[in-house]
């Protein structure tokens, strides 16, 4: 006699799947691989301090500036420092204006002398940005001004 349940396979599989997922083993930063076996080897703090770039912001172009070019691989944003000499808006984004980027920070009016920071928050898995693979960190001056700082980054699972 039947029950009146009808068996769903998808829960199954979703069931399965879910398992799985759970008894995996992740390395969020991983970046190595064992030459033997190919299997992920979790990456030291040590070893991404060492990886970690910095970059100095010397923009002064009404429009785009590149601050960090289009490199192979994500490129993640640890912190940001950003002096201002003239009163404008700043707008931070992945790709360039006319392309459809992807805006990810915009300070509207932001005043003359005036600094701002992004801070390092301790921890690598939470980058303040993640710009993507083959793409560029653009800042866009409403002035041509000088704006001024640095950015530390890594660039993950890339070259160059």
């Amino acid at each position: 006699m039947s029950s009146g349940i009808i068996a769903n396979p998808y829960n199954d599989l979703l069931a399965q799947r879910h398992d799985l997922a759970r008894k995996a083993v992740r390395f969020a930063l991983s970046t190595l691989c064992d030459p033997a076996t190919g299997e992920p080897q979790p990456i030291t703090r040590t070893q991404i301090r060492q990886q970690l770039r910095t970059i100095q912001i010397n923009a002064a172009t009404a429009g785009d500036n590149i601050i960090i070019p289009a490199l192979a691989g994500v490129k993640l944003i640890y912190e940001l420092v950003l002096w201002n000499s003239t009163a404008q808006t700043l707008i931070w984004q992945q790709g360039f204006t006319g392309s459809q980027p992807i805006q990810l920070f915009r300070l509207s009016g932001f005043p003359a002398l005036t600094g701002f920071s992004l801070g390092f928050n301790g921890s690598f898995e939470q980058p303040h940005w993640e710009i993507d693979n083959g793409q560029a960190l653009v800042l866009v001056l409403a002035n041509p001004t000088q704006v001024d700082g640095f950015i530390r980054y890594r660039v993950q699972n890339g070259t160059a």
